[in-house]
């Protein structure tokens, strides 16, 4: 009830229903499950997880919820890190991405007729579509490198 009334929906939501499910007799651990399957949140299953094994075992939830809540705040400063530290080269993605399109922008008004030409003539039309394939694969290969997965 405290997760319902401190958060905003979306979340708020799907914990009502677990809330509403579990209130109706629906039995506890497949609420959890149902909840998990609405929702799809690492840090929620690694929650869902800990909640089962402690029910399981008899493990003190208080201790286990203080350590998942560790967990999930060092990844989010991670996280936040790493964006920090891979701004600069998704900046550089986005200007080496942007950069044909300005300079056909420029060229257009320098030479228009040139330009025209080059967009109506087949060799043309065949170098640009080879130069947008080639742009698509270097923007999913910056993006990849630029993924890190925590």
């Amino acid at each position: 009830e405290h997760i319902v009334r401190q958060n905003l929906p979306p979340i708020s939501q799907e914990f009502d229903f677990f809330l509403q499910q579990t209130r109706i007799g629906v039995n506890f651990e497949d609420a959890l499950v149902n909840l998990e399957k609405r929702v799809a949140s690492e840090d929620l299953t690694l929650m869902i997880r800990s909640i089962e094994i402690a029910r399981q075992t008899g493990g003190n939830l208080t201790e286990v919820f203080d350590k998942i809540a560790g967990v999930i705040r060092e990844r989010i400063r991670i996280q936040g890190r790493i964006r920090t530290l891979t701004s600069q080269g998704r900046m550089q993605g986005i200007v080496v991405g942007l950069m044909p399109i300005a300079l056909i922008f420029a060229l257009f008004l320098l030479d228009p007729v040139m330009m025209t030409t080059f967009f109506t003539s087949s060799a043309g039309i065949l170098t640009g579509c080879l130069a947008l394939f080639l742009e698509l694969i270097g923007a999913l290969l910056i993006r990849k490198i630029m993924r890190i997965d925590i």
